[in-house]
């Protein structure tokens, strides 16, 4: 397999495709591709597309890089590569554009490899790290790296590692390698402090406020409802305490169920919030969905109350609990 830039290079037109709310560990990653690709081949038209936006952790560090993004598939493409992503599933209007102009896609992400993803694509850089941002740092010859494309690298690993709480020997051990070629880790953690908007901190409240618990085993699970902002009230709830959180909203006759694990139960249960949780329930109910392992989402035709709770049953049919062992906690006590 020739190497990622060797790779790229090949094509005359590369669009670099960020998974919806693209993160720091996205936006990092396209921007230290982009930018090698072009100090390697200047010939090549390199853009990042983010069709679906980007979350507010990456605000600062887009302003930094100066950075301008397509949001829609212009009519010639060489390439797609799905940048922290395993699969188009997330990107519904993507995925028909590909499919209906036969557009060849690469993928380059950290997570457990989905059941058929690579089934399509006609190059893969998959690895189970911290982040992918750690892959593309080890993927690029060092000298077609800029310090700006170290830096970007770096917050991205320091923000999709939760600051080394993930796999932390192997992430610091790449971040120390990054800040000897010149990126700054107080510049990274600045960069990651964000504030939240007044929208958001009501949202995050509102959604404790509203939090129903459940307890199975030694674990515990958290629901809740709201009108925007679920992936951030479900960060909230497992920043609390929570093991597995699930929050919902609803728009006409739809919902959107977001979810997210702590890092201990992802890895002591192997549960796999996309394949195992949201991929059944767009089966099941109709609509788009898809993720990560510890984070994903769905939007789906059912109330909020039914999504929930088929989400509820899934996990437990994954998990083995027996009818009964998952319990309600009251929160009035």
């Amino acid at each position: 397999m020739p190497d990622l830039l060797e790779f790229l290079s090949s094509y005359g037109k590369v669009v670099l495709v960020c998974h919806p709310n693209a993160d720091p560990d996205c936006i990092g990653s396209a921007y230290a591709i982009k930018s090698a690709l072009k100090a390697r081949s200047p010939s090549v038209s390199v853009s990042i597309l983010t069709p679906d936006g980007v979350n507010a952790a990456s605000s600062k560090l887009i302003e930094y890089l100066n950075l301008e993004f397509e949001t829609s598939l212009g009519d010639a493409c060489g390439l797609l590569v799905l940048v922290d992503m395993p699969s188009l599933d997330q990107l519904p209007e993507v995925k028909g554009l590909v499919a209906s102009r036969k557009i060849p896609y690469a993928i380059i992400d950290h997570h457990a490899e989905e059941s058929g993803c690579l089934d399509g694509a006609v190059y893969s850089r998959l690895m189970r790290t911290s982040s992918t941002c750690e892959i593309v740092y080890r993927s690029i010859p060092k000298k077609y790296l800029d310090r700006r494309a170290v830096q970007a690298l770096l917050t991205g690993l320091v923000y999709d590692s939760r600051r080394f709480l993930v796999q932390p020997n192997a992430s610091i051990k790449v971040a120390s390698k990054m800040m000897r070629r010149g990126a700054d880790f107080a510049l990274a953690l600045e960069m990651l402090l964000n504030e939240q908007d007044i929208s958001e901190r009501i949202a995050r409240l509102k959604g404790v406020a509203r939090v129903r618990l459940y307890r199975a085993r030694d674990w515990i699970f958290a629901t809740s409802t709201i009108g925007a902002f679920e992936a951030s009230v479900a960060r909230s709830l497992t920043d609390l305490g929570a093991d597995l959180a699930l929050v919902v909203s609803s728009e006409d006759s739809t919902s959107r169920i977001t979810g997210r694990l702590n890092e201990r139960f992802q890895r002591s249960t192997s549960l796999n919030l996309a394949s195992c949780v949201m991929h059944p329930m767009v089966e099941r109910f109709s609509g788009t969905g898809g993720g990560h392992p510890s984070a994903a989402s769905a939007k789906v035709s059912a109330p909020p109350e039914e999504a929930v709770a088929a989400a509820l049953a899934l996990i437990s049919e994954k998990l083995g609990l027996k009818p009964g062992e998952m319990k309600e906690i009251s929160t009035r006590d």
